[in-house]
């Protein structure tokens, strides 16, 4: 995320249709073994899952939507992978650690108003010591992670690694280098995995069943339900595996078109009590090009999987018994 002028052009490819829009249909009014399908839930939890999942979760391909907008992907929001207003008991964190004059309040309020519309709470935060009260508080189910060139609190990291550990779920937010260092710290302690890089993007992924560590493409997986073509960043970094065991446990589910990882996910086991994570890796999306190719879809879809919302529900059924 460069501060000269050169790199604030976006030349989005354009998809033909005869059906149109090109505003974000979220403005506010009131590895394949991650994808999820009915057949692993147990019949009395398919209904409770279905109250949170549209009927096309997992599908990136709809091919009779009707409507669809300048990049190819359906318009209707019943083509994301959660359902409107579902989430009312759940809560995001979202800790914003860069700030400049574009990425402002005004600019927030996008994403915040497209998680809204799925019914999630939202807290906003912009420092280290306001993030790590509101990590301890247990009000909250997922906490983005905005990163910035420094970390300024010693008891940050820890913070959020006990906030992980306990069952929250993470988005991990970086951008070019040096905008890396909270997403790296946290995922060198957790996985011995860094952050780094600073490749000129500007293009946009395609959707192909199985190709998720292709270049210029994307797999099948919930995040990127109702999505076949998703803009990849402008100025973007990757992860650096430090051994082949840690690329199976942060799972790579998009590649950027310089070939590397631009998008991962973790999914802790059944048994553990660890929150999802998930790793974006260009932050300026989130302000710079929210209406660029899938981008709010994809954002709003990762939240509702961030959730882990399967889990829940069996770990609340099996309370009540």
């Amino acid at each position: 995320m460069h501060p000269t002028e050169s790199h604030n052009t976006v030349k989005q490819t354009k998809f033909q249709n005869s059906s149109h829009t090109t505003t974000s249909s979220y403005a506010f009014d009131e590895h394949s073994s991650n994808i999820w399908s009915p057949e692993e839930v147990e019949s009395d939890d398919k209904d409770l899952v279905s109250k949170f999942y549209n009927d096309d979760a997992g599908n990136s391909n709809i091919p009779n939507a009707g409507s669809y907008d300048q990049y190819g992907n359906p318009t209707a929001r019943k083509y994301d992978l959660g359902k409107d207003g579902a989430y009312v008991e759940f809560s995001i964190l979202i800790a914003q650690f860069f700030i400049n004059s574009r990425f402002n309040d005004a600019a927030m309020q996008k994403p915040i108003d497209a998680l809204k519309v799925k019914g999630f709470q939202v807290k906003h935060v912009k420092t280290e010591n306001e993030c790590i009260t509101e990590l301890a508080s247990n009000r909250h189910q997922i906490a983005w992670i905005i990163s910035t060139d420094r970390i300024q609190n010693p008891s940050f990291i820890p913070a959020l690694t006990t906030f992980h550990s306990s069952g929250g779920a993470i988005f991990l937010f970086a951008d070019n280098t040096p905008y890396v260092c909270h997403t790296s710290e946290f995922l060198k302690g957790k996985f011995g995995i860094t952050v780094k890089g600073d490749y000129y993007a500007d293009k946009t992924l395609t959707y192909k069943e199985n190709s998720h560590q292709q270049a210029g493409h994307f797999g099948q997986h919930e995040i990127f339900t109702g999505i076949t073509n998703l803009y990849e960043g402008i100025t973007i970094c990757h992860p650096v595996y430090s051994t082949p065991a840690s690329r199976t446990v942060f799972v790579t589910i998009a590649t950027a078109t310089d070939g590397n990882s631009c998008i991962a996910v973790h999914d802790s086991p059944s048994t553990s009590t660890e929150g999802r994570l998930c790793l974006d890796c260009g932050f300026t999306k989130l302000f710079r090009n929210w209406d660029a190719a899938g981008t709010a879809r994809y954002i709003v879809n990762a939240s509702c999987w961030l959730l882990g919302i399967e889990k829940r529900l069996k770990s609340k059924k099996n309370k009540k018994k």
